[in-house]
């Protein structure tokens, strides 16, 4: 690996066209430890419950926000971040914007060179992969059917949707849940799908598969994992916050959208939203009929292995 990497160059999305170039931030591994050791504290008071699930392309978007980083640092912008109140914008989310880029840099470095993104998920009893897919389902229809239309949880219905495999379930029934807890006064209302225990066993079959998943992985590739997910968690709440501000800030901007793009749409390459599997895929998966994940997300590229499930055919 060479000693200094200079950012990469940023897609159409996160650079319109005819606009001023600034100077790349440069990333090297010594930097990206630095950074990395700086945010320790910040990221040990991250809970478990908060940690965000990673199925995108974090190198992609992680550059994406380098850029935005780049464009921030101009003193004339900063200024205008400023002008919001202290209570509404804290400015410590601007200057550690590329601090926080560096150490998730350095962090899916160390989580691949550990194997963490390379590791089969462990064999789970189809009992179990059934239990979760049919709870997983019904949350999900209420939660798209109520709230699709809900500013404030339209964002996370949009991260939970894509994806597949069993990873991939364990995450949504966490996020699932967190948004029962959420608005639990309008999903109580529901006559139909809602179900008084889902939420709480949603958890716990989510605390199982990752139980087994942590299993399969050597303590060094669990431990990076755990950062990479940690580091990656706190750059979206940082990122967020910034590009929050600067949507109202540039609101008349026609080209608002480009300049601060969404992490979710740098991290996937292609155009096109992978379709979420239904039950019937999941159990087609369980029975030794599943090809892996989906293509758009960092383990469609770092897991190239289906996912087995106890009892099923090899």
């Amino acid at each position: 690996m060479p000693a200094v990497i200079k950012s990469k160059k940023r897609s159409a999305a996160a650079m319109p066209a005819g606009e001023p170039t600034y100077p790349s931030p440069i990333y090297s591994p010594a930097i990206g430890k630095k950074a990395l050791e700086a945010l320790a504290p910040a990221l040990d008071r991250l809970a478990e419950a908060d940690l965000v699930t990673v199925r995108l392309d974090v190198e992609a978007a992680t550059y994406a926000a380098l850029g935005v980083a780049r464009f921030v640092s101009s003193p004339d912008v900063r200024a205008r971040f400023a002008l919001l109140p202290r209570e509404e914008f804290d400015m410590t989310y601007l200057h550690e914007l590329e601090l926080v880029c560096f150490a998730a840099l350095h962090a899916l470095a160390e989580a691949r060179a550990a194997g963490a993104l390379t590791t089969t998920d462990a064999r789970l009893p189809i009992e179990i992969v059934s239990e979760a897919t049919e709870i997983e389902g019904r949350m999900q229809a209420l939660c798209e059917y109520h709230l699709s239309d809900d500013p404030a949880i339209r964002p996370e219905l949009d991260r939970l949707r894509p994806g597949t495999g069993h990873r991939d379930l364990a995450n949504d029934l966490l996020g699932y849940a967190r948004i029962y807890e959420l608005r639990a006064d309008v999903v109580k209302d529901d006559r139909k799908l809602y179900r008084a225990g889902d939420a709480a066993r949603a958890r716990e079959l989510a605390g199982v598969m990752a139980q087994r998943r942590s299993t399969a992985m050597t303590p060094k590739a669990r431990k990076a994992y755990g950062r990479y997910v940690r580091v990656w968690t706190l750059l979206c709440r940082r990122y967020d916050e910034v590009r929050a501000a600067a949507l109202w800030l540039w609101r008349r901007s026609a080209r608002v959208q480009e300049r601060f793009p969404s992490l979710f749409a740098a991290g996937r390459p292609n155009s096109g939203r992978p379709r979420k599997e239904s039950a019937s895929d999941r159990r087609r998966e369980s029975d030794g009929g599943g090809s892996g994940r989906v293509a758009g997300g960092e383990e469609a590229v770092e897991t190239p292995s289906p996912e087995g499930v106890e009892g099923s055919p090899s």
